[in-house]
């Protein structure tokens, strides 16, 4: 897979000394182990493993269990893998298409899963 995009995306992340961290328009990538796989050792070195946010009721928890299944692309949630995720300063349109562009595609999923992009 060629990464000088990504190359190019982390040079755009560095934090400059004086720079107020706090300003940054960010964007956090969530990738699945799956796709995380897809990047060499260095990038997915720069992903943090993560849990998805918990839920505080029943409606609650079948949707976070709905919202599983669709990320990894399978039925039961027994089933799916870890996630992973990194903060972006100043992500384009360009670099979530990108990322997107990661995605995988199954039979049942052509629409593809395992990949999201949030903006904060």
């Amino acid at each position: 897979m060629d990464e000088n995009w990504l190359k190019e995306l982390n040079k755009k992340n560095l934090v400059l000394q004086g720079e107020d961290y706090s300003k940054w328009d960010f964007a956090t990538v969530i990738l699945s182990s799956s796709v995380l796989k897809k990047l060499s050792q260095e990038e997915q070195s720069k992903f943090q493993i993560t849990d998805f946010k918990r839920a505080t009721n029943e409606i609650e928890h079948w949707a976070r269990v709905e919202e599983i299944c669709d990320f990894f692309g399978v039925e039961d949630p027994d089933l799916a893998g870890d996630i992973y995720e990194r903060k972006f300063k100043n992500l384009t349109v360009d670099d979530e298409i990108k990322w997107m562009d990661l995605k995988e595609i199954s039979e049942d999923k052509p629409e593809g899963f395992g990949v999201q992009v949030a903006w904060a």
